[in-house]
Parts: structure tokens; C-alpha cells; sequence
């Protein structure tokens, strides 16, 4: 018995099904023929003659529109053949100087590196930014700042610099950007089997013992502790209940441990002490040796509070000494949760959870002098986060994962995971009146329209 369609490409565009030897189906329609003739050939298809079979010459007219309609459908396929095999061609021969550059960018995308004495420079269109631009947005940061500018700003994509100003080498206090070294040190104390993060401060600091038997390392690391120091302010020019001369002297608690969030300054000074009793050793000293020579970060100083024990209590909340090509190295760090080119100097856990939120929206902002800095939704470890607050998302206009120190003067250091990116600005120039949080969603904004 032959086929109606000899063609395989027909048989599969009209369905033809074998029901037996000698029925066919053609869309629902049954025939049976015969066809003792050679099949001929009409414009491309190869027909087999109809003839008067068991069922007559009838149904085999009836076969014939079902006939006409393959043959249609398959003379539009063959075009359809030949444009889309003339489109292949087409992209195939396209510049091989366009197709280069495009996997170059790819390639640099995905790479990262990690500086070794100096960090290595690109351009800014090999790590997929357009160059002018990044220029423009640096412009509109530049024209948000006081007299320091963008001199001490740094961009880095992949570990390569895109930007840099002319004064990165420039070395001064990154202010409570400190914190998030105090911070760092608490999560290499874990690791190394010192302390849990949710251990009372008070079993290690006896001072802690009668107004502050509840707080926990946690609490102190997230702003949660509700410590307050006997006395106002140190500074004449400050009115404010923080920063006394007294801060290792326990007042009457702002509230209960966990119940409301106040960024306070003199918590974070009494988190250095509690942590020099744990360590028995110079926090300076113990985070060279652990995390700032391990990234090649080189000399670096930090300010002291105070003794114990002939030891120096650093500065829990500020005082950190470094320029913007160091800090840059220890946001690079965390971009790379904690690894530096294999070695994993931070723990992973501790290097991701530090830079998302860890203090919930509901968490009340205290009534303090110090409340328009609200971290409530946005405050990870010592880390401001682009969390949800009640007011919304912090940064709306920036990836969900930003996250940065922050210090007085306009000092912040932001890691970027979507982006692979982590930028410094550093200064001694003053806050911007709008809230760093502001300015930088702006920034990071506009940056965004860069990207190539």
C-alpha cells in the first residue's frame, strides 16, 4: 500500500496516523484506496495516483481538498525554511569586533579578583559600565558634598577599580564606620570558640552585673541593649546624654534589652570593653593578626578608651585610622562573604548575616536625643541595611542586598552583591543634609542607568 505523502515532513504537518495496513487518518477523516500506480511528482510533492477502491472513487475525491491543504502547509514551511536559515546566516556573519566585545565584558562580569599589594585599575566599559555616565553620577555625588568632594571616592566592580579620586591614600578616622570592625572582631570570637553571639555581656563584664544582668552580645552588636553611661556628653557643643566622660560606668538603662533600638554611642563603647575581658588581648592587635594582614590591608591604627588589665580597650564606636584604598579592601571582603581569594578569613555565616537586617521593623526607635538615626528595619551587625522599614524600603531606588558602614563626615563603604560592587567615600567634611541613606540611593541611582 503507498502513501498518500512520501514525504516525512508531510506526513508529520497533516498527522497521518496508521490505524492498519489499510486505513489511514487525515484530520479525522477516514478513506481507504488503492494505488497501483508509480507515484508522480507535482511542484515538490510526491502524490500518489487516486483510484477506485473498496469505498470508491468517492471518498478518494473527498481526500482531495485535505491534499491541497499539506500541500500548502508545506510550501509555507520550506519558506519559512529558508528565512529563518538566511536570519542564521545574517547573525552568523555579524562584526566579529562587536561579538568580541561583548564577550569580553561577559567574561569580566563574571570574574573576580582580589587585590594583591595594590588593586589592579580597569576600564570602566571592560566591567560593563558606561563610562560617561559613570562620570555624570560621580558629578551628581560630587555636587552633594561640602568641600572634600569626590576625592577620597573609589568604585570597584569585580575587585577592579572603575574610579578613584586623587587623595584614596589620604589617612584619617572613618568614625563609627569603627563600628563594623568592632563588630567584625565579635564574629571572629565566635569562631574561634570564645563566646556566643547570644551570651550575657554581664558573665564577662561584672560592671554589666546589676543594671544590665539581660543584655546580651547581640544586643550590644545590633543597638538593642538599652545601655546608657552616667553623665551627658564629653563635647561643649553637644547637648546630647551620650558620649560621657563615664562611659564604662553604667547608668539607668534608656529600656529593656530587645524592646526598642537606639544607636548609642556609649553601648558600643561599653561592647570594646566587654570584648577586651573575653579576648584578654588588644583588639588592635588581635584583628591585624586575624583580618587586616590576611586581605594586605597594611598599617592601620585605632584610637584607645581607657585600659584593662594593662590592656588597651579600643574605641568600641569609633577611631578606626585608615585611608580609602584600605577600607575598600574590607568591603571587598564581605562582597565576597568573608573569603579573600580562597581563604576564608571571615566566617561565611557571620559575613553574610552581618550586612542583612537583623533588627525588625518592630522594633520601636527609643526616645533619645539621638533618634532621627533610626535603624529599625535597616541595622544589621554594626551594618546599616536596605531593609523594609515602616516607612518602607531604606534605599528604594537600590539593590535589596546594599549595605554599608557609615561614619561621621560623610565616611561610608557600600557593598553592592547584585552588582559585584563595593565603593568608598571617605571625607572630614560634614554630613550631607539629606541623610547619606538619601544622597547614596541617589548615587546608586544613577549608577544603575550606567551599566552597559
Amino acid at each position: 500500500m503507498e502513501e498518500i505523502y512520501q514525504q516525512p515532513l508531510l506526513q508529520n504537518m497533516c498527522r497521518l496516523k496508521c490505524l492498519d495496513d489499510r486505513k489511514r487518518t487525515i484530520h479525522g477523516y477516514a478513506m481507504t484506496y488503492k494505488s497501483p500506480l508509480p507515484p508522480f511528482k507535482k511542484g515538490g510533492l510526491y502524490i500518489s495516483p487516486l483510484v477506485k477502491g473498496d469505498r470508491g472513487i468517492y471518498s478518494a475525491i473527498l481526500q482531495l481538498p485535505l491534499i491541497y491543504f499539506a500541500y500548502v502547509r508545506y510550501v509555507r514551511f520550506k519558506y519559512l525554511s529558508y528565512f529563518i536559515a538566511i536570519s542564521v546566516i545574517t547573525s552568523s556573519c555579524s562584526s566579529p569586533q562587536s561579538q568580541e566585545k561583548t564577550t569580553e565584558t561577559n567574561q569580566a562580569i563574571l570574574e573576580m579578583i582580589f587585590p594583591d599589594e595594590d588593586w589592579q585599575t580597569a576600564t570602566p566599559e571592560s566591567q560593563g559600565i558606561d563610562a560617561e555616565k559613570l562620570e555624570e553620577a560621580v558629578q551628581y555625588l560630587a555636587d552633594h558634598c561640602f568641600e572634600d568632594k569626590v576625592e577620597e571616592l573609589m568604585i570597584i566592580r569585580n575587585g577592579y577599580v572603575i574610579y578613584q579620586g586623587d587623595s584614596v591614600d589620604k589617612v584619617h578616622n572613618i568614625w563609627s564606620c569603627s563600628k563594623s570592625f568592632t563588630s567584625t572582631a565579635l564574629g571572629l570570637m565566635i569562631e574561634d570558640g570564645l563566646c556566643q553571639l547570644n551570651d550575657k555581656a554581664a558573665i564577662y563584664e561584672p560592671l554589666l552585673s546589676e543594671l544590665y544582668p539581660e543584655v546580651t552580645l547581640r544586643h550590644f552588636t545590633t543597638m538593642t541593649s538599652g545601655y546608657n553611661a552616667v553623665g551627658d556628653t564629653r563635647w561643649e557643643s553637644d547637648s546630647s546624654a551620650d558620649w560621657s566622660w563615664t562611659p564604662y560606668q553604667p547608668g539607668e538603662p534608656i529600656f529593656s534589652p530587645g524592646t526598642a533600638y537606639a544607636y548609642w554611642d556609649e553601648a558600643m563603647m561599653m561592647k570594646g570593653r566587654t570584648l577586651t575581658r573575653i579576648l584578654q588581648q588588644d583588639l588592635h592587635e588581635y584583628l591585624t593578626q586575624n583580618l587586616t594582614e590576611p586581605i594586605g590591608m597594611g598599617e592601620w591604627s585605632w584610637g584607645q578608651e581607657g585600659e584593662l588589665d594593662s590592656i588597651p580597650i579600643r574605641n568600641g564606636c569609633t577611631n578606626v585610622h585608615v585611608s580609602a584604598r584600605q577600607l575598600a579592601r574590607v568591603g571587598h571582603l564581605f562582597l565576597n562573604k568573608g573569603n579573600w581569594n580562597g581563604q576564608q578569613v571571615v566566617p561565611e555565616e557571620w559575613a553574610t548575616a552581618a550586612i542583612q537586617t537583623q533588627v525588625p521593623a518592630s522594633i520601636p526607635v527609643a526616645d533619645t536625643d539621638r533618634k532621627s538615626a533610626n535603624g529599625s528595619g535597616s541595622y544589621g551587625y554594626n551594618w546599616w541595611t536596605n531593609g523594609m522599614t515602616d516607612e518602607g524600603q531604606f534605599m528604594p531606588d537600590s539593590p535589596e542586598g546594599t549595605a554599608y558602614m557609615s561614619g561621621l563626615n560623610h565616611n561610608v563603604c557600600f557593598v553592592i552583591p547584585e552588582w559585584n560592587m563595593v565603593y568608598v567615600r571617605m571625607g572630614v567634611d560634614g554630613n550631607p543634609p539629606e541623610g547619606k541613606h538619601v544622597l547614596h540611593n541617589e548615587f546608586i541611582k544613577r549608577l544603575e542607568q550606567a551599566f552597559l
